[in-house]
Parts: C-alpha cells; sequence; structure tokens
C-alpha cells in the first residue's frame, strides 16, 4: 500500500501490522480513532485493560486487588471420597471398602492423624500445606447441580445460576495481564454474572489464538513497538492540539500501554510451554498419564511463576465410576497425585506456594456400598482439598459419618463434629466459596457476597512467628 493511499484510507484495519511510521507522515484524529477500534478490540480480545471500569473513567468499586492466586481445578463426575477425602476406618455400616484403612496415607505431621486415599502418596506427604475438607453436605447427586454448587456455592435443581464462578468474582478484581484462563478440562467460570468489575476469559480453545496474537520474531515484534510508539505520540498530539482528552482517547491510549507493556514483557513466548517447560511434569509419571493434564498443570504453573494470571480453571475427568471402581481410578488419582504433587515443588521453587491457592473438587460423592457392577453410584456428599494459601493445615475440616452422610454439626472454629446446636453448622459448598474468597480477596470482600459465609476452620493461616 502507497503513502498516498495510507493518508486516503486511513489506518482503520483489523491489522495493527498494516501501517508502520515510516508509511505515512501523520495520523489524523479521525484516522486516530479508526484506528483506535483496532487497538482497543485487541487489547480487549487479550483481556489486557485489566480492572475495565478503571480503563474507560467508570468510578471504580471499592479495592479488593487479590491477596493470593487461584487454581481452581475440577474433578469432573463426582470422585470417590472413599479414595480421596473421607477413607474410613471400619465398615461398620456395611459400607464395602474395597480396600483396608491400613492402605489410606496418612497426612504428613497431622496433628489430628487426618488421611486422604491410598493411590495419594504425594499429596499425603504435603502436610501442613494440605488441608482435607470433609462431609460437604452438596443436597444434590445432579453432575451440573453439583458442579454448578461447587463453582458458585448456589444450589439449584436445574443446574443454571445467574451467578458468577468463585474464581471469577476472584479475577474480577485482578490487574494481572490474563486475569482468568480455563485450560483443559475447567469449568466454566461465567464471567458476566453479578461482577462489581467486569472481565474477560480466555478458553482453552481459543488459546492458540490468543497466542497468536504476539509477534513471534525479533522483526515482528520491533515492528509492533514502533506501530504503538507511533499511537502513542499521536495520541498525545491530538490531545494537545485539541487542548485535552477525552474518553475515547482515554481508553485508546490506555489499550495502547497495556499491549505496549506486554510487547515488551514477551508474553506470548511465556504463553508458550517448552520440553524445558514440560520436564517436571513428566520425567517420572505414571504410565500412560495424560498429557494434555500434563501440559494444562505446567502451563499454570508457568503462568503463575510469570505473573501472568490470577487465576486458572482446570480439570481431569473419567471420575464417573458405575463400574470396576479400583481399575478405573488407580491411574486416573496416580495422575492427578503426581501432577500436584510437582505442581506444589514447582512453586515451592518458585517461592509462590504460600501465595497460591490450589482448590481440588468435584460434583459430589460416591455411594459407600459398591453396586453390583464394582463401582459406586452418585452420592449427596462431598469433599474437597485445599493447598498452599499459607493455610494452617495438616488438618481434616469436617466429618461424614458411618454412612457416609455429612454429619449435622460441625464447629466452625475448630472443623471437628459436635453436639452444639447453637453454635454448629452443617459444612456445604458455600463454606469453602467462602473460604476461597476469604482467603484470596479478604475479609470484607463477604459484604458483597452474604451466601458465602466461610467459617473460620477453613480460613486458619499458619502462624508465621
Amino acid at each position: 500500500m502507497t503513502k498516498s493511499k495510507l493518508a486516503h484510507e486511513g489506518i482503520g484495519s483489523n491489522d495493527l501490522d498494516i501501517v508502520h511510521p515510516s508509511e505515512v507522515a501523520e495520523i489524523s484524529r479521525r484516522q486516530l480513532f479508526a484506528s483506535g477500534v483496532s487497538l482497543t478490540a485487541y487489547a480487549s480480545a487479550a483481556s489486557l485493560l485489566g480492572s475495565a471500569g478503571k480503563a474507560f473513567g467508570q468510578a471504580p468499586a471499592a479495592d479488593f486487588t487479590p491477596q493470593r492466586k487461584l487454581i481452581w481445578i475440577n474433578m469432573n463426575g463426582g470422585w470417590d471420597i472413599l479414595e480421596v477425602t473421607d477413607p474410613k476406618i471400619s465398615s461398620t455400616s456395611g459400607i464395602d471398602m474395597i480396600y483396608g484403612w491400613d492402605e489410606a496415607r496418612a497426612v504428613a505431621d497431622s496433628p489430628d492423624g487426618a488421611r486422604v486415599g491410598r493411590w495419594l502418596p504425594n499429596i499425603a506427604a504435603l502436610g501442613q500445606d494440605l488441608l482435607v475438607v470433609r462431609g460437604l453436605a452438596m443436597g444434590t447427586t445432579s453432575h451440573m447441580a453439583g458442579s454448578v454448587y461447587m463453582d458458585t456455592g448456589i444450589l439449584s435443581n436445574a443446574g443454571r445460576v445467574n451467578a458468577a464462578s468463585i474464581p471469577a468474582i476472584v479475577a474480577s478484581e485482578s490487574a494481572a495481564t490474563i486475569p482468568i484462563i480455563q485450560l483443559n478440562g475447567g469449568s466454566e467460570p461465567q464471567t458476566d454474572r453479578g461482577l462489581l468489575k467486569p472481565v474477560s476469559v480466555v478458553r482453552a480453545d481459543n488459546l492458540n489464538l490468543y497466542r497468536s496474537m504476539y509477534p513471534s520474531t525479533t522483526a515482528a515484534l520491533e515492528r509492533k513497538k514502533a506501530v504503538l510508539d507511533y499511537v502513542k505520540a499521536s495520541i498525545y498530539r491530538v490531545k494537545n492540539g485539541t487542548g485535552g482528552g477525552n474518553d475515547r482517547l482515554t481508553s485508546l491510549e490506555a489499550a495502547n500501554d497495556k499491549v505496549r507493556t506486554q510487547f515488551d514483557n514477551n508474553v506470548g513466548a511465556k504463553l508458550a510451554l517448552t520440553d524445558a517447560d514440560r520436564t517436571l511434569f513428566r520425567t517420572g509419571a505414571p504410565t500412560g498419564m495424560n498429557t494434555g493434564a500434563s501440559d494444562a498443570i505446567a502451563l499454570a504453573l508457568k503462568m503463575i511463576d510469570n505473573d501472568l494470571i490470577t487465576c486458572v480453571n482446570l480439570g481431569f475427568g473419567g471420575f464417573d465410576t458405575h463400574q470396576g471402581q479400583t481399575a478405573r481410578l488407580q491411574p486416573i488419582l496416580g495422575g492427578v497425585d503426581f501432577l500436584i504433587g510437582r505442581l506444589v515443588e514447582g512453586l515451592r521453587l518458585a517461592g509462590k506456594l504460600d501465595s497460591t491457592l490450589i482448590v481440588l473438587y468435584s460434583d459430589f460423592g460416591r455411594t459407600p456400598k459398591v453396586n453390583g457392577s464394582n463401582g459406586r453410584d452418585h452420592w449427596p456428599t462431598g469433599g474437597a482439598l485445599m493447598i498452599g494459601g499459607g493455610i494452617d493445615g495438616g488438618r481434616a475440616v469436617g466429618a461424614s459419618d458411618d454412612n457416609l452422610n455429612a454429619v449435622d454439626l460441625v464447629n466452625p472454629t475448630t472443623g471437628q463434629e459436635t453436639t452444639d446446636a447453637a453454635t454448629g453448622v452443617q459444612l456445604n459448598p458455600t463454606h469453602l466459596g467462602g473460604a476461597v474468597l476469604q482467603l484470596t480477596l479478604g475479609s470484607a470482600y463477604a459484604t458483597y457476597r452474604p451466601y458465602l459465609a466461610p467459617v473460620p476452620a477453613l480460613v486458619r493461616l499458619r502462624s508465621t512467628t
């Protein structure tokens, strides 16, 4: 394209590379706004505007800058709590154990003798960085309703609610490059429902498109940076020439600055896995482990280590085990245990375990009795694992009875079963969701989500003295 044609047609193209400073003498006010449509869309698509309210001049809500990053992991299908969070010492109620209590893994250095399932040795070894949550009253055995209840803290038999998910709430308060990203198996963040500050999400199916927006060669990088600098200078000239800016110029300038910062920080390379990034998660891995899951965990670690994200949704499937319980669960849980162990190792090496909260959860639990196909069916009692985040771990909070029903009353401070009806609560996903929000956004955020009420036992942090 010639300079004369550029001058006639302007630079309002979807291609940020359509014009280079050497190709046009000056960008007019009209052309600048035309180019701004492309640039702002680029920044918005890449989730680079941070708090959209602030970027577009709206009055911001109270500041709840996330204190911890969140890795939200969905164990899709309803996991067997006997094999994960709630192994039982005996089968006094007729529970078909399949295994003995001595096979369950003792949580390292646990003052209350907490245990997890037999195929979770790496998770059990986390000790003081592990909090086991038991006896969550789910009130449903529907996959959709149970998953949404865990994600949002709202129970709906239809499985649809008009509320943002816990990770979306946390991400909406973030100014990170990518506030929230959904990787393989992750639940839907529901970012457009009731947030104080809008937030967009990068999903697994458009991650490659997202990556492609960043230059892949030095020459391309320098060209894009030159264009951004030229647009910046043009904004300055137009603002001075008109006696001040306006909302459109302010928005364009913010988008330009954000995109330039991401190019300077080489974000594109930090979103792509190398063989070196994969090594930690593949060396010594169980035979047949899913490489898609491995790469998702590896990418989560890389993005957190590079401070690109605040929240990541990912997940593992295969927990809907109505038959062949042991044969189906052992390889899945073995892979999960290996990957979580390596994720924690990577976060520790980066010095970021205490500032990153990992939550593993599922739709619900599974029946105490094994069915005729040597599997377990849906059961309305769930559990979760909370890892890192500086929590006071090595404990189990909540309990189920001999029939794997959530106990009616738990002391909210100790997390142990109680008979005190005046103070005891039955644990459910609202308490877990509230705990995550308090640990990430602080206790003051409860004003905006009163239906998510944490209990002290779930938010207790280790003493740093």
